[in-house]
């Protein structure tokens, strides 16, 4: 009986300020969320180049973990030439 006299649309559950403040702290959690992982990535082992782009090749942890990366990503890719992935012709089963 109280369905009769509503509308058939969803009514709004918020006013547009309400959104706009959740929205606004939503953005400001990212952003920190945002900084606080590019802080942490500055220590994080990653490719020669970008160390010296960054200007943190005299970090000797950096530089070796670096090293191991680059020389890990090489044997990788020995192992697994371009254009050697999955090829149906070369199935097994036949």
């Amino acid at each position: 009986a109280n369905q009769v006299f509503r509308p058939g649309w969803n009514q709004p559950t918020m006013t547009l300020e309400e959104l706009g403040e959740r929205e606004r702290a939503d953005a400001i959690q990212r952003a920190e969320q945002q900084q606080v992982a590019e802080a942490e990535a500055k220590f994080r082992p990653r490719r020669y180049e970008q160390l010296v782009k960054d200007g943190m090749e005299d970090d000797e942890k950096l530089v070796e973990a670096s090293a191991k990366l680059d020389r890990d990503w090489d044997e990788w890719k020995e192992e697994n030439p371009r254009g050697s992935g999955n090829k149906m012709s070369e199935r097994g089963d036949r």
